[in-house]
């Protein structure tokens, strides 16, 4: 196990707290039951940015432009931690070769996580269906193995890097695709929903994190981040295959564990909302992500929002409860770093479940303005 890292920060994420701010200490190594004892630790921010759907077309290797710009974003929001949801390549092609999938993996290392990690800011990800597609042949075999493989080499070679320094493991057997960490106060489970049924394959594995995180003092926030959403966001992804298929049985799990969060991609546009009746514990709120490449898309229903690319980050008020005061979501324009404002949000969308059910899906809305931006 590596040694202990202590690093000051000049910055408070509160403006009341700057004078209290003080030295940070992370441990690294794999959790075991006497790392879950140890105290907490508390990052040098508690503000957590959020990156996905960054690839182009098939196969290509360079990233989009806007891709650099959020990136440029990134850079000046004080993150504490970046978490992808997904889509960081533009993979789902069989006839790339293992060389070429190197290559794009290669280009995201050098625009996404070095300059990140010549900062100090850690790297995590769940997967997409174009950077390790859990699609799944007649026989079982994943189509898109060796993809698969790749993504698993690349993320296993940071491991070694950026990903431990800044992190304690909670889980990490089946890393990159089904794994969970503790991140200052905060614990991350991420799973592979880059396919609608292949988070049923490590279902009691998800509900022993949750179960752990949800008791342990240490953990006071709780994130579940996966590739497809709960439900239904964008027009031309309103539909099965688009969205985890246990959706409600998902959603239900993670509010009786009270999950906080459940951040998702694919679906190309910014939304944050829950349906009310199935939030029967905890409020568990999806924060549907837009995207950062190609293809940002429409959200359903009547409305004038147009569809772009957005950059969203969380700030985390410790000393609140709720979930309304307790988190503060933002999002700008990746190219000019202009701040939108949520109401300009449709209050409901039109949406559906993983089943095909239609729902109503309400905008969640947060009631704290810290800090601002």
């Amino acid at each position: 196990m590596l040694k202990c890292i202590h690093k000051f920060s000049p910055h408070c994420l509160f403006p009341w707290l700057r004078a209290l701010c003080l030295v940070s200490t992370m441990t690294i190594g794999c959790l075991n039951p006497e790392v879950l004892a140890n105290p907490i630790r508390t990052p040098a921010s508690t503000r957590l940015c959020f990156i996905s759907d960054l690839n182009g077309s098939y196969g290509s290797v360079n990233l989009p432009s806007t891709v650099h710009d959020a990136m440029a974003q990134v850079q000046k929001l004080n993150c504490g931690l970046v978490i992808g949801a997904g889509d960081l390549v533009a993979g789902q092609d069989s006839t790339l070769t293992d060389s070429h999938l190197r290559s794009m993996w290669d280009e995201f290392n050098r625009v996404v996580i070095m300059p990140l990690d010549a900062g100090g800011v850690p790297v995590l990800s769940a997967l997409g269906n174009h950077d390790a597609s859990a699609a799944r042949g007649a026989s079982g075999s994943f189509l898109f193995q060796r993809e698969r493989n790749v993504a698993s080499e690349f993320w296993k070679r940071k491991l070694q890097g950026t990903v431990s320094s800044a992190v304690e493991w909670w889980s990490q057997e089946d890393f990159p695709f089904f794994y969970s960490v503790r991140f200052g106060t905060t614990g991350i489970v991420l799973i592979d929903g880059s396919s609608a049924v292949e988070v049923r394959s490590r279902r009691a594995w998800l509900e022993n994190q949750l179960t752990q995180m949800a008791a342990h003092p240490s953990i006071s926030t709780r994130i579940v981040v996966g590739h497809l959403p709960l439900f239904a966001v964008a027009r031309g992804r309103e539909r099965p295959g688009e969205i985890l298929a246990d959706s409600r049985e998902l959603y239900e799990l993670f509010d009786r564990h009270k999950v906080d969060f459940y951040i998702s991609g694919h679906h190309h546009a910014f939304y944050p909302g829950r349906v009310p009746e199935w939030s029967r514990n905890h409020g568990t709120v999806q924060l549907a992500l837009g995207a950062l490449g190609d293809g940002p898309r429409k959200l359903l229903g009547e409305h004038a929002v147009p569809a772009r690319n957005t950059l969203t980050y969380l700030d985390i008020n410790e000393s609140m409860q709720t979930i309304e005061s307790r988190f503060s979501v933002k999002t700008l324009l990746p190219w000019s770093g202009e701040h939108l404002s949520p109401f300009e949000l449709p209050e409901a969308l039109p949406s559906l479940d993983g089943s095909g059910k239609a729902l109503w899906l309400k905008r969640f809305n947060f009631n704290s303005p810290f800090p601002f931006p």
